[in-house]
Protein backbone atom coordinates (compact mmCIF):
# COMPACT_ATOMS: atom_id res chain seq x y z
CA UNK A 1 0.00 0.00 0.00
CA UNK A 2 1.50 3.69 -1.35
CA UNK A 3 1.21 6.66 1.29
CA UNK A 4 -1.01 8.85 0.36
CA UNK A 5 -0.20 12.59 -0.39
CA UNK A 6 -0.64 13.76 2.84
CA UNK A 7 1.60 11.56 4.83
CA UNK A 8 4.31 12.06 1.93
CA UNK A 9 4.21 15.68 2.66
CA UNK A 10 4.57 14.98 6.14
CA UNK A 11 7.96 13.13 5.35
CA UNK A 12 8.99 16.13 3.22
CA UNK A 13 8.36 18.13 6.21
CA UNK A 14 9.95 16.46 8.63
CA UNK A 15 12.79 15.94 6.47
CA UNK A 16 13.19 19.47 5.91
CA UNK A 17 13.50 20.48 9.68
CA UNK A 18 15.95 17.77 9.96
CA UNK A 19 18.07 19.42 7.70
CA UNK A 20 17.04 22.88 8.68
CA UNK A 21 18.16 21.93 12.33
CA UNK A 22 21.75 20.56 11.53
CA UNK A 23 22.45 23.44 9.60
CA UNK A 24 21.32 26.13 11.68
CA UNK A 25 23.59 24.26 14.50
CA UNK A 26 26.54 23.60 12.12
CA UNK A 27 26.29 27.88 11.39
CA UNK A 28 25.87 28.96 14.76
CA UNK A 29 29.30 31.15 15.45
CA UNK A 30 30.83 28.30 18.13
CA UNK A 31 29.87 25.07 15.41
CA UNK A 32 26.88 24.29 17.85
CA UNK A 33 28.56 23.83 20.87
CA UNK A 34 27.80 25.26 24.10
CA UNK A 35 30.69 26.05 26.24
CA UNK A 36 31.60 28.29 29.32
CA UNK A 37 30.99 31.63 30.05
CA UNK A 38 35.02 31.40 30.60
CA UNK A 39 37.79 28.75 30.20
CA UNK A 40 39.36 27.00 32.75
CA UNK A 41 41.62 29.04 34.93
CA UNK A 42 40.58 32.49 33.61
CA UNK A 43 40.92 35.12 35.69
CA UNK A 44 38.37 38.20 36.19
CA UNK A 45 39.61 41.41 37.62
CA UNK A 46 37.87 43.43 39.64
CA UNK A 47 38.57 46.82 39.86
CA UNK A 48 40.91 48.86 42.43
CA UNK A 49 39.19 50.13 44.83
CA UNK A 50 42.31 50.51 47.50
CA UNK A 51 43.80 53.14 45.54
CA UNK A 52 43.66 56.92 47.64
CA UNK A 53 41.04 59.51 46.85
CA UNK A 54 41.58 62.15 45.44
CA UNK A 55 40.76 65.64 46.22
CA UNK A 56 38.34 67.06 44.08
CA UNK A 57 36.78 71.27 43.68
CA UNK A 58 33.59 70.54 43.27
CA UNK A 59 31.07 70.99 45.76
CA UNK A 60 30.33 68.02 48.28
CA UNK A 61 26.66 67.80 47.21
CA UNK A 62 28.54 66.31 43.60
CA UNK A 63 27.17 62.30 42.93
CA UNK A 64 29.69 61.54 40.40
CA UNK A 65 32.31 61.02 43.71
CA UNK A 66 29.83 58.89 45.63
CA UNK A 67 28.45 56.58 42.66
CA UNK A 68 29.87 53.46 43.08
CA UNK A 69 31.82 51.98 39.74
CA UNK A 70 29.99 49.45 37.39
CA UNK A 71 31.61 45.84 36.90
CA UNK A 72 33.47 45.58 33.98
CA UNK A 73 31.10 44.19 30.72
CA UNK A 74 34.50 42.19 29.22
CA UNK A 75 33.92 38.60 29.53
CA UNK A 76 30.12 38.84 30.56
CA UNK A 77 28.69 36.29 27.97
CA UNK A 78 24.72 37.85 27.04
CA UNK A 79 22.17 36.31 25.10
CA UNK A 80 19.55 38.45 23.17
CA UNK A 81 16.40 37.32 23.13
CA UNK A 82 13.52 39.17 20.85
CA UNK A 83 10.24 38.73 22.83
CA UNK A 84 8.50 41.26 20.45
CA UNK A 85 8.94 39.33 17.11
CA UNK A 86 10.28 42.24 15.19
CA UNK A 87 12.28 41.13 12.33
CA UNK A 88 15.71 41.93 13.22
CA UNK A 89 15.81 43.35 16.54
CA UNK A 90 18.03 41.25 18.72
CA UNK A 91 20.12 41.98 16.21
CA UNK A 92 20.48 45.35 16.55
CA UNK A 93 20.25 45.10 20.32
CA UNK A 94 22.98 43.11 20.27
CA UNK A 95 24.77 45.39 17.95
CA UNK A 96 24.55 47.76 20.47
CA UNK A 97 25.23 45.43 23.69
CA UNK A 98 28.30 44.07 21.91
CA UNK A 99 29.66 47.85 21.04
CA UNK A 100 29.22 48.19 25.44
CA UNK A 101 31.91 45.36 25.28
CA UNK A 102 29.98 42.27 26.36
CA UNK A 103 30.47 39.25 24.99
CA UNK A 104 27.16 38.86 22.69
CA UNK A 105 27.19 34.85 22.38
CA UNK A 106 23.44 34.70 20.50
CA UNK A 107 21.02 36.65 19.33
CA UNK A 108 17.53 34.75 18.99
CA UNK A 109 13.72 34.83 19.05
CA UNK A 110 12.23 34.46 22.70
CA UNK A 111 9.94 30.99 22.91
CA UNK A 112 6.94 33.67 23.84
CA UNK A 113 5.67 37.05 24.41
CA UNK A 114 7.17 39.78 26.59
CA UNK A 115 5.50 42.86 27.62
CA UNK A 116 8.37 43.74 29.54
CA UNK A 117 11.82 43.96 28.98
CA UNK A 118 14.71 42.09 31.47
CA UNK A 119 17.22 40.65 32.65
CA UNK A 120 17.87 37.07 33.41
CA UNK A 121 21.31 36.05 35.22
CA UNK A 122 22.47 32.82 35.76
CA UNK A 123 24.46 31.56 39.29
CA UNK A 124 26.99 34.49 40.46
CA UNK A 125 25.83 37.02 37.76
CA UNK A 126 23.27 39.17 39.58
CA UNK A 127 25.99 42.19 40.10
CA UNK A 128 25.71 41.73 36.20
CA UNK A 129 22.76 42.06 35.38
CA UNK A 130 22.36 45.13 37.40
CA UNK A 131 25.38 46.81 35.49
CA UNK A 132 24.22 46.02 32.77
CA UNK A 133 20.65 47.72 33.63
CA UNK A 134 22.40 50.24 34.24
CA UNK A 135 23.57 50.75 30.99
CA UNK A 136 20.57 50.05 29.15
CA UNK A 137 17.60 51.12 31.48
CA UNK A 138 15.10 49.91 29.05
CA UNK A 139 15.86 46.26 30.57
CA UNK A 140 14.15 47.25 33.88
CA UNK A 141 13.35 44.22 35.44
CA UNK A 142 16.02 41.80 37.26
CA UNK A 143 15.51 38.41 37.81
CA UNK A 144 17.66 35.10 38.53
CA UNK A 145 16.93 32.63 34.98
CA UNK A 146 14.25 30.20 34.78
CA UNK A 147 15.59 26.69 34.64
CA UNK A 148 15.20 26.26 30.60
CA UNK A 149 18.07 29.24 29.87
CA UNK A 150 21.00 27.95 29.56
CA UNK A 151 23.09 28.17 32.59
CA UNK A 152 26.65 28.40 30.62
CA UNK A 153 25.28 31.97 29.25
CA UNK A 154 25.95 34.95 32.17
CA UNK A 155 22.68 37.11 31.04
CA UNK A 156 19.85 36.80 29.42
CA UNK A 157 18.29 40.12 28.46
CA UNK A 158 14.66 39.69 26.54
CA UNK A 159 13.53 42.31 24.49
CA UNK A 160 9.66 43.19 25.65
CA UNK A 161 6.66 45.51 24.14
CA UNK A 162 8.12 48.13 26.37
CA UNK A 163 11.16 48.54 24.65
CA UNK A 164 11.53 51.81 23.15
CA UNK A 165 11.25 52.03 19.61
CA UNK A 166 8.75 48.87 19.71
Amino acid sequence: MKPGPTARAALVLLAFLAVFTIVDRMSAPDGGRRTAAAPPGAVTLEPDTSAAATTTTAPPTTKRATEPTLRPAGGVTVQVLNGVWVTGLAHRVASQVRTAGYDVVAAKTALGSYSVSRVYYTGGHRADAEAFKERFPAFAVVEPAPANLSRRVALHVVIGKDYPGV
